[in-house]
């Protein structure tokens, strides 16, 4: 059992003690847990809260093993990662034997994230990127100042948030790495849309500024998980850290009236009515006045014509160009 902390930021913070929840003295909201309770619904978020959900059981995702290791290497903070032995690998490398399954649950079991050799020598490479990259811009991450937790009350909420890095100077901004396929910046703007991050930068910011009294700005750090293994740094604008705070506002109101109440609604308990967008509707009017105009009668003609509009990139107007 872990002892709740007192507001404001702490260092060395069990990574475990932090994910269930147990350092704030009532449920803390975190960016995970609002951004499902907007998103999603607040039965999600009660559903992905350790706190909450008294049969809440952790899933550990192969997914976010390289980010993890990447997040241990650059930082020097966080679980340590460990190789697969050969010998216990299957004949084509996969780690699909009982032998490498067996370890590999020995060495979670421990806090170790167990990694393909060819994935450690990804993640070293990723690590030499970001480092090079820092070094250019004339900055670090010295671990003393990385893996920081805030704890704060906001709005009557308990917000946590769990910093990649913050320097001493409070004009430095605080830092999110995050492992990508695809750290362009067109693939950047995508997966903030897609994954809420406004909504991060906003909780994250926020929760700091609650804690410390200082107002910072955020950056992200993609890198690329595949060779150049490329870094993209990120600072969201105004507009969009403006609606990231809003978001979180919302999101601490619903989280205080759910946690009151004790009630966490779902999707909605009646038939949805959902009208389909307009561009939808205009490709079949398109479709229609096309082949009115063409005067198609004939069946081959028409399934071509058919082919030529479910094709992912039909020509615009005339299918017949």
């Amino acid at each position: 059992m872990f002892d709740s902390l007192a507001p404001g930021v702490h260092a060395d913070v069990d990574e475990a003690a932090y994910h269930s929840d147990l350092i704030c003295e009532r449920p803390g909201l975190s960016s995970g847990l609002g951004r499902l309770l907007l998103n999603r619904s607040p039965r999600h978020a009660w559903h992905a809260s350790p706190r909450l959900n008294p049969d809440f059981t952790p899933v550990e995702k192969k997914v976010f093993d390289v980010g993890r290791a990447a997040h241990r290497c650059v930082l020097g903070k966080g679980g340590d990662y460990v190789a697969y032995p050969e010998n216990l690998l299957a004949k084509n490398g996969a780690a699909s034997t009982d032998a490498a399954r067996e370890w590999a649950q020995e060495m979670r079991a421990r806090g170790l994230t167990p990694l393909k050799a060819a994935e450690v020598d990804a993640v070293h490479d990723m690590a030499a990127e970001i480092m090079a990259r820092l070094s250019f811009m004339d900055m670090a991450f010295p671990p003393a100042r990385s893996e920081l937790t805030a704890i704060a009350e906001i709005d009557g909420v308990m917000c946590r948030a769990r910093i990649d890095h913050a320097a001493e100077d409070p004009r430095q901004p605080l830092w999110d790495l995050k492992t990508t396929i695809d750290a362009s910046p067109e693939a950047v703007m995508r997966t903030v849309m897609s994954y809420g991050l406004d909504f991060q930068a906003a909780h994250y910011t926020e929760t700091w500024k609650a804690a410390t009294g200082e107002d910072r700005n955020f950056n992200f750090l993609f890198v690329e998980k595949e060779p150049p293994h490329e870094v993209c740094i990120v600072r969201l604008d105004g507009d969009a850290m403006t609606m990231g705070r809003k978001r979180t506002a919302r999101a601490r109101e619903m989280w205080a009236h759910c946690l009151r109440s004790g009630n966490w609604p779902g999707y909605p308990a009646q038939i949805v009515q959902m009208p389909l967008p307009e561009w939808y509707q205009a490709r079949w009017l398109e479709r229609e006045i096309t082949e009115a105009a063409v005067k198609v009668d004939t069946g081959r003609d028409i399934l071509e014509l058919a082919y030529r509009f479910q094709a992912p990139d039909h020509h615009e107007g005339n299918p017949w160009a």
